[in-house]
């Protein structure tokens, strides 16, 4: 269970980029790019559909996770999130509802 806290919102609209990852129909993890937005009151991340999307392993339908990535000149170094969740068709649309999320401790 995530305590979203005005920190941790805060936190991911400092972010740029995002990865999400799956595991594909051949069993081997897939991770796409993808530009996000993100719902403050959902606690919802929204990517577009990519035009070929690799197909999702059956049985794993759902499981995923997303990392967010940006560049911190302090650290001269990616910063980063990762979230676990669940990834869905949202309209035209994906969706990823985090149930997780793992900080990094520097």
């Amino acid at each position: 269970m995530i305590t979203w806290t005005d920190e941790l919102i805060a936190q991911i609209g400092f972010h740029s980029r995002a990865a999400l990852s799956y595991r594909g129909q051949d069993g081997y993890p897939v991770t796409l790019p993808l530009p996000f937005t993100f719902d403050t009151v959902e606690h919802r991340f929204t990517f577009p559909v990519p035009s070929q999307p690799p197909v999702i392993s059956p049985g794993a339908e759902g499981s995923a996770s997303l990392t967010l990535l940006r560049y911190s000149p302090q650290r001269a170094n990616e910063a980063y999130l990762l979230f676990y969740g669940q990834v869905a068709e949202y309209g035209d649309a994906w969706s990823f509802t985090p149930s997780r999320v793992a900080l990094p401790r520097w």
